[in-house]
């Protein structure tokens, strides 16, 4: 007769039980999320304060900066797939707008977000961002317009905030140095995120098609020539670089169909050269229509360029013509030579970036918080130490007095 006669009541005052329930529920929670995340995701900074976003040591202790998005790492391994009182990250893409500007003579695309700057701890020339999600959004948003760059603003500094050291550390468990991240909850699994493999998907899949385009002609060209062959328009004396071109392209396309390591290494130079701003802006002939324009790397210009030399060669040895054959070799020696100086200067690059530009990983970042935490103790047992010596003056004034 109690419940019922709540019940009632309950509904005489236009309130339903679970209504009833969401009322008593803290204020943001996300449905189903477990508390530890829920605290987690709170923690994360997450709302709608400005500056105020669980950092509340003030702006001044915070250094702004412009920094893209694709350059900042993530400090944990995992994230949950809803904002805190915002909703799935999804849902707060189309809510992120892209402002064109200008940086140092380039255009770059400013990201504007509904939410506050991410925060930034720096460790050498690498930023890890200890708002997760939000730049997990942003990078999702810079992909959309891959390949144009794009940069946020962010706030910036060397050291974690005393009194959010012992909340922020825990963050601190990344096994991919920040370039891969898992959106799930507790019990699903729902992406696994990382820029550069999209990047190189898109740029591999770019490449494959603009070589594939170039095998198409020199595989179609030999059989086009074959049946021109016997009116004379050729400049041939048989049909053997006709048959060799057609079996070399063949060939090619095989093998780079069967080994894409190549084509995967040319698409990661292609990365690397937007990301630096050193893509050389060609020709838009092999641009699909509503595509972006964008350049090419030097590297993957010269082996584009060394194999169609290479798919050429077969037609130059079998010119009839002395004089035009000999003239042609001698331009064909010229280009491959100038190719192969291009093609192990950008090897020496590499090798050069390798061994000086290798990744930070995150223990770097940890080694600077444990600097903290052991600043904090070795400060607390001085001001101990120092009391202590306090005290034994005290007392030794104390007893010098009694006496």
């Amino acid at each position: 007769m109690l419940r019922r006669s709540e019940a009632r009541s309950d509904r005489h005052n236009g309130t339903r039980p679970a209504e009833q329930h969401a009322a008593h529920e803290p204020d943001g929670a996300l449905p189903g999320l477990p508390e530890e995340e829920e605290a987690e995701a709170a923690e994360d900074g997450n709302s709608d304060e400005g500056l105020q976003t669980g950092y509340p040591g003030g702006a001044d202790e915070w250094e702004e900066i412009f920094a893209c998005p694709l350059s900042i790492r993530f400090t944990q391994d995992k994230i949950h797939p809803f904002f805190y009182r915002r909703g799935p990250i999804v849902n707060v893409l189309p809510k992120i707008r892209a402002v064109p500007s200008r940086s140092d003579g380039d255009e770059v695309l400013d990201l504007v977000p509904p939410f506050a700057p991410i925060h930034c701890l720096q460790k050498g020339d690498d930023l890890w961002s200890m708002d997760n999600r939000r730049l997990y959004a942003l990078q999702l948003t810079a992909m959309d317009l891959w390949p144009r760059r794009c940069r946020v603003r962010c706030l910036r500094r060397e050291r974690l905030p005393r009194h959010k050291f012992k909340t922020q550390y825990r963050k601190f468990n990344t096994t991919s140095s920040g370039r891969c991240i898992d959106v799930c909850t507790r019990y699903q699994q729902f992406d696994t995120w990382s820029w550069y493999e999209r990047a190189l998907e898109i740029e591999g899949y770019s490449l494959s098609r603009r070589l594939g385009s170039m095998l198409c002609i020199f595989e179609a060209a030999p059989v086009l020539g074959a049946l021109l062959f016997r009116s004379g328009l050729t400049g041939f004396e048989s049909r053997r670089p006709l048959v060799l071109g057609f079996l070399l392209a063949f060939g090619v396309d095989f093998l780079r169909q069967q080994v894409p390591v190549f084509e995967r290494a040319l698409s990661d130079l292609q990365v690397r050269a937007i990301m630096d701003g050193e893509a050389l802006q060609m020709t838009s002939w092999w641009k699909k229509e509503g595509e972006e324009p964008c350049g090419v790397c030097p590297a993957q210009l010269a082996a584009t360029m060394a194999v169609a030399l290479v798919l050429l060669l077969p037609y130059i040895l079998g010119v009839a013509r002395d004089k035009v054959r000999s003239s042609l070799l001698s331009c064909w020696f010229g280009i491959a030579f100038m190719l192969t100086l291009q093609l192990a200067s950008v090897g020496w690059k590499l090798w050069s970036r390798g061994r000086s530009a290798a990744a930070v990983p995150l223990g770097g970042a940890k080694e600077e918080a444990e600097e903290v935490e052991e600043d904090e103790r070795t400060s607390g047992s001085r001001g101990e130490a120092n009391r202590e010596d306090t005290e034994d003056k005290a007392a030794a004034a104390a007893t010098a007095a009694g006496s």
